[in-house]
C-alpha cells in the first residue's frame, strides 16, 4: 500500500556522506553541456505532443458531443473482442516478413528477456536481464522469473492467456508540426490471478506530412466518428479495420512492425506492467520495450528489445548523497526544468529528461524504493544544495511551489508515479494533490465497469482518465477538428503608420499567425500574395509555421508616387487557394525633395554602327519639393552602371540659366555617340542630384553597334554608310 511521503529515517552511510568537490562539478558540467542537443529529442511517454499548444483552451462545439467513451477510451466488451493478441502477433510477423520467429516464439521471446541469460533453446539471440550485469543503461534490472516463465513452451498457447481490454486514441501526443499523428494504443491483460499487462504504443505516421498537423485530419475524424456512429457492428468494423486493416490508400494500420521502435526515429514501444506472482511476492514493475528487426548471417528476425523506461530519471539522482558525475549532472539539469514542472496545470507541467538519465525498470509498489523520488531528495539535510537551486529558480519565475512538490511533480511523470505511487501526494498550487486511481496500479482494468450503461459492457479504468485525463484530451481533438485547416490573421502593428518618401523603395514587415491546422512551407505553396502589385510575402527555404506560431515577412516595395496615406494589401495562398483577411500595410507617403517622373523620351535607333551619332531628348517632370537648377546640381546621368561614358557622355546638366520649379517639366537633350566597339550596349539614363540617383530612369533599352554596311549591296540615302559616294547615273 502507498504511503505518505515524509523523510526516511535510514540515513545514508557515514562515508558518503561528503559534499560536491569543484572537479565533480566541472565534470557535470561538461557533461550537461554535451547534452544540449539532445533535449530537444528528450522522449516524452505521455506528455507533450499538442498538450501545449491552444487547441484544448478554445471553445469547440465538437468537443461537446464526443463520447470519450468511443472516441478516446474503447473498452466495451463487444468491440475489443474483435481484435485478439494472435491477430496481433501474426500481422507483425507477416509484416517483417515471414522470416525467423512465429507469432508465438514472437511474444514468448519478449518475456524471455526477463530470465537470465541463455534463456529458452527455440528463442536464440534474444535479450536477457542478465546481459549487461543485470543492468540496463547502468541502471539495475532484475530479472522476473515469475514473467520469465511465460516465455517456456507449454501444453497451451501463451497468445490464448491475454484478452484485449482496452484501445486508446492519443491522438494528443502528435507533435505540433505533425511529424507524427500520434500514438495508438492496445492494452492487453492477462486475467488475475497472476495479472499481467501488455501495451502495444504504435506511433502513426502522418500520411501528407507535407500538411503538418492538418495531414492527421482523416484519422482524428474516424474516431470523432465512433461518437455518433449508433450502429454497433458498423462501429466495431470500423474499429479493428483501423487497428488491423489499411483503411484508405496512402494509410498504413496501427499494428505494424515499424511503428513500435523499427524505424529511423525509435518511435512507439511496448510497454509492461507485471505482476505475476508465480513465485517469491514481486513488487508492481512497469517496463518498456522496443520491436527491432535483427539482421545476421542467418536471416532476419523480429524480437523485442528492453529499453529504459521514458521520463523516468533514476531515482537516486534526487539524492544529494549520490556524486556521481551523471547524478551530479542530472540535478543541473533538473534545475532547467524547474518552470515547466511549475506550470499549474495537472496536465500540462511537464519535464524533459534526456535518455541517458532514464532508469531501466519503474517500481510502482515497493515503499521507499529508489523510485521514490521525494523519499530520496528527503535524503538531503534542509537547505542543501539541490534544495537551495530549486528554491532560487522558483523565485525567479515567481512560483509558489516548495522543492519537495517540485520534486513529487516529476514523480508523477514516472510510470510508477501515474500508478499510484503518486496518488495523494502533494502537487502544490492549484492543483492540490494528485488523484488516487483507484484501479489497483492500472488505468484499465480486466474487472467490468459498475457504471456502463446495461446495452453496453465494458472493462474498467481509473478515476484518474475519466475525471483529469480523458476531458483534456477531448477538448484537444475536439478543438483540432473545429480549426480550419487553412487561416491566418495579422498581428497587430500598435498602430504605427510609417512614414516613406513616395516613389522610393522602402524596407516594412507583415506579422501573420498561422491559424489554421496546415504547415506553412515554401515547399507546399505558401505566400502571401500581392493585391497591388507589390512584391509577395514569401516564406524562406527553412521556414515551417505551425498552428499559433507567428512569421514576420519581410518586403521591400517602393512608394507610390502620390503623397497621402496608402495601404498594401496581400492575401494568404497556398498552391492558388486563398485563404485568411487581406493582410494590410499602410504607410504615409510624404513628398521627397528630389523626385521625378519620366515624361516623354524620344526614340533611339535599335543598331547603330561604331561611332555613329543621333540625338535623344528625355522630358522629366519635377515633382518633389526642392526646384531644380545647375546650381542644385540635378543632372541626367547615364546607368547600368552609373556615370559609365559608353555613349559618349556621363552627366547632362541643365541649362544655367534654367530653373525647374516643382510641377514643372525640364527636357535634356544631348548628341550619342556609339561606341567604337561592336556589342549590345545598355541605354538607360536617371536623374542625379549630386551622387544620389532619384526618380524614375528612362525606359531600359538595349542597342547593338554593328560593324558598318560595305557600299556594295546597299541602298544610298537608305543604309549605305556616310562614306559611300552616290550612284552614278
Amino acid at each position: 500500500m502507498h504511503q505518505p511521503h515524509s523523510r526516511s529515517a535510514v540515513p545514508p552511510p557515514s562515508h558518503f556522506f561528503r559534499w560536491l568537490t569543484a572537479s565533480r562539478l566541472a565534470g557535470a558540467s561538461l557533461l550537461l553541456a554535451s547534452l544540449g542537443a539532445s533535449l530537444a529529442a528528450s522522449p516524452h511517454s505521455e506528455r507533450g505532443g499538442l498538450h501545449t499548444s491552444p487547441l484544448a483552451d478554445q471553445p469547440s462545439t465538437t468537443a461537446t458531443v464526443l463520447d470519450p467513451r468511443r472516441s478516446l477510451a474503447i473498452t466495451d466488451f463487444a468491440t475489443v473482442s474483435t481484435i485478439t493478441l494472435r491477430m496481433v502477433m501474426n500481422q507483425l510477423v507477416q509484416q517483417a516478413g515471414n522470416t525467423g520467429f512465429t507469432a508465438e516464439q514472437l511474444f514468448r521471446q519478449l518475456w524471455d528477456t526477463q530470465n537470465p541469460a541463455p534463456g529458452e533453446s527455440d528463442l536464440p539471440g534474444g535479450a536477457h536481464c542478465s546481459d549487461q550485469n543485470f543492468t540496463l543503461n547502468g541502471a539495475p534490472y532484475a530479472c522476473r522469473p515469475s514473467e520469465g516463465r511465460e516465455a517456456i513452451l507449454g501444453a497451451d498457447s501463451v497468445l490464448d492467456r491475454y484478452n484485449l481490454i482496452g484501445l486508446f486514441n492519443r491522438f494528443d501526443l502528435a507533435p505540433p508540426d505533425g511529424a507524427n499523428c500520434g500514438e495508438y494504443r492496445m492494452v492487453f491483460a492477462r486475467p488475475p490471478a497472476d495479472r499481467n499487462l501488455v501495451i502495444f504504443e504504435a506511433v502513426l505516421p502522418n500520411p501528407r506530412r507535407e500538411l503538418g498537423l492538418e495531414g492527421c485530419r482523416p484519422i482524428a475524424q474516424t474516431w470523432a466518428g465512433f461518437s455518433t456512429l449508433t450502429d454497433p457492428i458498423a462501429r466495431r468494423g470500423l474499429v479493428r479495420s483501423f487497428f488491423l486493416d489499411a483503411s484508405s490508400p496512402g494509410h498504413v494500420p496501427v499494428v505494424h512492425a515499424n511503428h513500435y521502435g523499427n524505424n529511423p526515429l525509435g518511435e512507439g514501444q511496448i510497454r509492461t506492467n507485471q505482476f505475476i506472482q508465480q513465485g517469491p511476492p514481486a513488487p508492481w514493475m512497469l517496463r518498456e520495450f522496443k520491436l527491432k528487426r535483427q539482421c545476421g548471417p542467418t536471416g532476419c528476425t523480429l524480437r523485442f528489445v528492453p529499453v529504459t523506461v521514458k521520463v523516468n530519471p533514476r531515482g537516486d539522482f534526487f539524492n544529494i548523497f549520490n556524486t556521481s558525475p551523471l547524478a551530479v549532472s542530472f540535478r543541473e539539469h533538473f534545475i532547467t526544468q524547474v518552470a515547466s514542472l511549475a506550470v499549474d496545470d495537472i496536465n500540462r507541467f511537464n519535464y524533459e529528461v534526456p535518455d541517458i538519465y532514464n532508469a531501466a525498470q519503474s517500481d510502482a509498489q515497493s515503499f521507499l524504493s529508489s523510485d521514490d523520488y521525494l523519499n530520496e531528495f528527503l535524503f538531503g539535510p534542509p537547505g542543501n544544495r539541490f534544495a537551495t537551486a530549486i528554491s532560487t529558480e522558483l523565485q525567479r519565475i515567481g512560483s509558489s511551489l516548495t522543492p519537495e512538490q517540485v520534486v513529487s511533480r516529476a514523480q508523477v511523470l514516472s510510470c510508477a508515479g501515474c500508478h499510484n505511487r503518486s496518488s495523494f501526494a502533494d502537487l502544490g498550487g492549484i492543483i492540490g494533490t494528485f488523484p488516487n486511481i483507484r484501479t489497483s496500479f492500472v488505468h484499465t482494468n480486466e474487472v467490468p465497469d459498475p457504471t456502463a450503461p446495461p446495452d453496453e459492457p465494458r472493462f474498467l479504468i481509473s478515476d484518474l482518465q475519466t475525471g483529469t485525463f480523458l476531458p483534456f484530451r477531448q477538448r484537444i481533438l475536439g478543438g483540432f477538428l473545429d480549426t480550419s485547416a487553412l487561416g491566418a490573421l495579422q498581428r497587430d502593428s500598435n498602430g504605427r503608420v510609417p512614414t516613406v518618401v513616395a516613389g522610393q523603395p522602402f524596407h516594412a514587415s507583415v506579422s501573420v499567425t498561422n491559424t489554421g491546422t496546415t504547415l506553412w512551407s515554401a515547399a507546399n505553396g505558401t505566400h502571401g500574395v500581392s493585391l497591388d502589385g507589390a512584391p509577395n510575402l514569401v516564406l524562406t527555404p527553412g521556414d515551417a509555421i505551425l498552428l499559433g506560431q507567428n512569421k514576420t515577412f519581410t518586403v521591400t516595395p517602393t512608394a507610390p508616387l502620390t503623397p497621402g496615406r496608402f495601404s498594401y494589401r496581400w492575401r494568404m495562398q497556398r498552391n492558388g487557394v486563398a485563404f485568411g483577411p487581406e493582410l494590410t500595410l499602410t504607410v504615409n507617403v510624404k513628398s521627397p525633395a528630389f523626385a521625378s517622373e519620366l515624361v516623354e523620351q524620344t526614340l533611339v535607333p535599335a543598331a547603330v554602327a561604331p561611332g555613329e551619332t543621333f540625338q535623344f531628348s528625355v522630358r522629366m517632370k519635377n515633382w518633389g519639393t526642392q526646384s531644380w537648377n545647375a546650381q542644385t546640381p540635378v543632372e541626367l546621368g547615364s546607368q547600368n552602371p552609373p556615370d559609365n561614358v559608353s555613349w559618349g557622355v556621363a552627366r547632362v546638366p541643365l541649362m544655367p540659366y534654367e530653373v525647374v520649379k516643382p510641377g514643372q517639366d525640364a527636357t535634356f537633350v544631348f548628341t550619342a555617340v556609339a561606341p567604337s566597339l561592336t556589342g549590345a550596349y545598355p541605354f538607360e539614363w536617371r536623374l542625379v542630384q549630386g551622387n544620389q540617383p532619384f526618380g524614375q530612369s528612362t525606359l531600359p533599352l538595349t542597342i547593338t553597334v554593328m560593324p558598318p554596311l560595305s557600299c556594295d549591296g546597299c541602298t544610298f540615302g537608305l543604309d549605305c554608310p556616310d562614306t559611300c559616294p552616290p550612284p552614278i547615273e
